[in-house]
């Protein structure tokens, strides 16, 4: 892994990022707003999935979710940016570690939420009760998201726990 610390923090991109003085706060504001849109719009649509605002059909509250995707792809380019950036802040720290372990679960949630859920309730009008299952799932979602938010803002304070 030090191998590939060193070897990132000796490539251009890596030296331009620590360099500049606007890349990284222009990349930590553009996270920020991605952050807002799938913690909002994910937050919004599991919220509906485990039960609350009921008056909204399942379906108007999923028409959003390319918004979320939108925001997951924000994330994800400027979190490269960082990684890339200052590569040996993420190397050995637990909580980059737990950040990406909660980032896959979220990932995997949302393909079974698709494979299994999705078309029983993506019909479900307002007022109406979601399956067990869709409540397990978004739970499961908010939780798996928050966790990922949590995780990412103790980068800086856990450092190298191993």
């Amino acid at each position: 892994m030090d191998a590939l610390v060193a070897w990132l923090q000796a490539t251009t991109l890596s030296r331009m990022v620590v360099q500049s003085l606007w890349i990284w706060p222009f990349c930590e504001t553009i996270h920020f707003v991605g952050l807002g849109l799938v913690i909002g719009v994910a937050g919004f649509f599991d919220l509906r999935l485990i039960g609350f605002m009921k008056r909204v059909p399942v379906s108007a509250a999923k028409e959003l979710m390319p918004f979320a995707v939108w925001g997951f792809l924000l994330n994800l380019t400027t979190g490269i940016v960082f990684v890339v950036g200052h590569p040996e802040q993420y190397a050995h720290n637990s909580a980059f570690v737990a950040k990406m372990g909660f980032l896959l679960l979220a990932g995997l949630n949302a393909v079974l939420f698709e494979w299994m859920v999705s078309a029983q309730v993506v019909d479900l009008g307002a007022g109406d009760e979601t399956p067990a299952m869709a409540k397990v799932i978004g739970t499961l979602s908010l939780v798996s998201w928050f966790a990922v938010l949590y995780c990412g803002r103790m980068l800086p304070f856990i450092g190298n726990a191993f």
